[in-house]
């Protein structure tokens, strides 16, 4: 292993952090201070004092945060660690009930229920109890059961309530299908340590050091999940900034910072407050702003760079001209300084509904814009279709993807027959499959023998393809030939008849899709089509490729944790940020808001130009913009404003005498 020398390129407190093995640790780690390069040093400094690279825990977020973390250790080690574990939480879980799920009453080859299967099975769950699902609003039901799940939310587990039984329905139904949704990855592993305190122990022995980067985002279950299995070692280490709290919305509770330190006294606190992104105006506007906070450790960011250009804020006469602004800034910078690409550009939103207007001005221009936040591939329909095969094909017990591929394409298997098709298996209390399976083989006169062949065809050709899927080298072949049995671009065809262009691109996500699986294979060989299955399920929200060398559009939540030169904030108003339904829901969100404009802020290295516009469309009305209150807690002298009694140059003078004629148009129409 490579000799590390902790001194270089280090700044004090990060040799603090870094110096530090034995003991629990916590590291404020502000906006752009480096806390990644000091997680990577710290990995390397234990591995290089003899402590063994299966013994180490590193916990993150997203998949590709993971990824970058083993890889930056494993450059400057210069060593494979095949054993060290560098994930995020859901992947852990996921680890620790594939191993030992079974003890809980599961098969080992469970599914993990997406969003789109878990609102599924909730529609049938309240369908199968004779009620009308035009009563419920699903998604809030599963997000109801989610905080449910996760502690969020404290409910009586004697109350006889309806939500309180179709909770313990859900959670029943789960199991039957052997399958577990995203909070069981990690609330199963705590039930499952409660109940067999020996495996407990096992993984306490194993995982001795312990680092959890974006401390501030875990839920009460995930530090709950990394307290009890270093509570014996006490070598816990974790990494976060409450200033940076954003995503309470999803369980984070940067609280879990106190529960920390109340938990390990003994600890000791490293503060990371140089910057190493920004310049001092951007820093000085963060600072200034996060301050009115009153929950939050004190600190403040500093850099040793330059002050830098200042905050540039525009006034545009509405959305259209906000975004070719932007467009204009782009250029204009790209022709001034040949060294900047489309790439070290980003211009960030409240909300997602901003994103669209945005991405068309600017594909018009001709600027290439990669948009986050828009569908993934598996939420399209053709993909999801095909992954639903997948998944019954290796999950027989799985009824809800069951009912969605059965007759999809078209197999003449009906209403009618599904009904039956439950009735037996409410009978035998088996899976929907197997009474499938039982109808085809009656002698029951009722059910006809065309249904008995289709409903055969469709059970033989599954297990066939379970066959298939088990023992070929190349799955993603097998995969190609189910699309091409069930015909399935036939069926796209027949619902698309005039749309030639349509089929094609849906058939081309679907061939994606098994590359995708193909590239699974070539990683992992011999690896279960179960394993491909829950990896993309766990992937799906952070492993999409980035388009290289486009301008980044994206909502302000999903630029954390990324830089970029130049950082365009659009719709800096109210009741947009702050967000006018977050305070409605809680006056006390208003921190969380703040702390989300700081996030934003702290995005730009060089450049950051603020959008408020004079007047914005809302609700289909043309509405007079007012600037968020934000912006008066950051020092005027820090901005560089447009002179709302600037000379307006003659294109523009027409341009805002034709939108001016509109309004008066639109006015006149609603009169009359």
């Amino acid at each position: 292993m490579r000799k590390i020398n902790l001194s270089e390129g280090l700044n004090n407190e990060q040799y603090k952090a870094v110096s530090i093995i034995e003991g629990p640790l916590l590291v404020i780690a502000g906006a752009g201070s480096g806390k990644t390069r000091m997680l990577t040093y710290r990995i390397a400094n234990m591995l290089s004092q003899g402590i063994d690279e299966s013994n180490i825990l590193a916990l993150t977020f997203t998949n590709k945060a993971a990824k970058e973390m083993g890889q930056r250790v494993r450059e400057l080690t210069v060593c494979p660690l095949k054993k060290l574990t560098t994930t995020t939480f859901h992947s852990f879980g996921m680890g620790v009930l594939k191993q030992f799920i079974q003890l809980l009453g599961y098969k080992n080859d469970f599914t993990i229920y997406d969003t789109d299967d878990k609102l599924a099975l909730i529609r049938k769950m309240i369908e199968d109890n004779d009620e009308n699902p035009g009563k419920y609003d699903f998604y809030e039901l599963a997000s109801l059961f989610s905080d449910i799940k996760t502690k969020r939310t404290v409910m009586d587990p004697d109350s006889a309530s309806k939500i309180s039984r179709y909770y313990q329905e859900y959670n029943k139904l789960l199991k039957a299908y052997n399958a577990v949704d995203f909070d069981d990855l990690i609330t199963l592993p705590l039930y499952l340590f409660a109940k067999n305190p020996e495996i407990l122990g096992k993984l306490r022995d194993r995982f001795k050091y312990i680092l959890v980067d974006e401390f501030q985002d875990t839920s009460l279950c995930q530090y709950k999940l990394v307290s009890c299995l270093a509570v014996t070692s006490r070598n816990l280490c974790v990494v976060g900034d409450d200033d940076q709290s954003i995503y309470s919305w999803r369980g984070a509770n940067y609280q879990n910072l106190m529960m920390f330190e109340k938990d390990f006294p003994e600890r000791v606190e490293i503060k990371l407050e140089k910057n190493y992104r920004s310049s001092g105006t951007i820093l000085e506007a963060a600072n200034d702003l996060i301050v009115h906070n009153k929950q939050r450790k004190s600190k403040k960011l500093w850099t040793d760079k330059d002050k830098g250009s200042s905050i540039r804020i525009i006034h545009p006469l509405n959305a259209s001209f906000e975004s070719n602004s932007f467009a204009d800034t782009i250029e204009a910078q790209i022709q001034e300084n040949h060294s900047l690409t489309y790439d070290d550009f980003a211009i960030l939103v409240r909300t997602n509904r901003l994103l669209q207007n945005i991405g068309d001005v600017l594909e018009e221009r001709n600027i290439p814009v990669d948009v986050t936040g828009g569908p993934n591939l598996l939420d399209r329909k053709e993909i999801r279709d095909i992954l639903s095969y997948l998944k019954l094909i290796v999950n027989l017990d799985d009824d809800v993807n069951l009912l969605r591929v059965i007759n999809t394409p078209s197999r003449g298997i009906g209403r009618v027959t599904l009904e039956k098709i439950r009735t037996v298996s409410d009978n035998f209390g088996c899976s929907l499959f197997d009474a499938a399976k039982r109808m085809s083989l009656t002698e029951d006169t009722s059910v006809s023998e065309y249904t008995k062949k289709a409903l055969k065809r469709f059970i033989d050709m599954i297990t066939d393809y379970d066959e298939r899927l088990t023992n070929s080298t190349h799955k993603s072949e097998v995969l190609r030939l189910l699309v091409k049995e069930i015909d399935y671009k036939g069926y796209l065809v027949a619902q698309h008849p005039d749309n030639e262009n349509l089929v094609n691109y849906q058939m081309k996500g679907i061939d994606i899709f098994c590359k995708k699986l193909a590239n699974f294979e070539q990683k992992n060989p011999g690896h279960p089509v179960s394993q491909f299955i829950n990896r993309i399920s766990l992937d799906s929200k952070d492993e999409d490729e980035e388009a290289m060398g486009t301008v980044k559009l994206m909502t302000m939540h999903a630029a954390k944790g990324l830089e970029f030169h130049t950082v365009f904030l659009a719709a800096v108003e109210e009741p947009y940020i702050p967000s006018g339904k977050a305070l409605e829901e809680n006056s006390e969100n208003i921190e969380e808001e703040r702390r989300l404009f700081y996030v934003a802020i702290t995005r730009a290295k060089v450049d950051l130009v603020i959008s408020t516009c004079i007047n914005r469309e809302r609700n289909g009305k043309e509405m007079v913009c007012v600037p968020s209150r934000f912006l008066s807690e950051i020092p005027k002298s820090l901005f560089d404003e447009d002179d709302p009694n600037r000379k307006v140059g003659k294109n523009e003078a027409i341009d805002r005498l034709a939108a001016f004629r509109e309004k008066l148009a639109r006015m006149s129409e609603q009169k009359k």
